[in-house]
């Protein structure tokens, strides 16, 4: 049997102004996500084990 890991990712945007990196990363953390800008989603499978299953009689 093949496992695979899904992952499905939304990034959002946000445009503020903020004269350094640190201070637009604590801004963004205290905006809701209702006012970010949703980019298209990316989903993305993984082959995680790729073991046929055996069955024992």
């Amino acid at each position: 049997m093949r496992m695979f890991q899904v992952r499905h990712t939304i990034t959002y945007e946000l445009t503020l102004a903020a004269g350094t990196e640190q201070e637009a990363i604590l801004k963004a953390k205290g905006i809701p996500l209702a006012q970010w800008t949703a980019e298209p989603d990316e989903v993305t499978a993984e082959l995680v084990d790729e073991t046929d299953e055996i069955d024992e009689y």
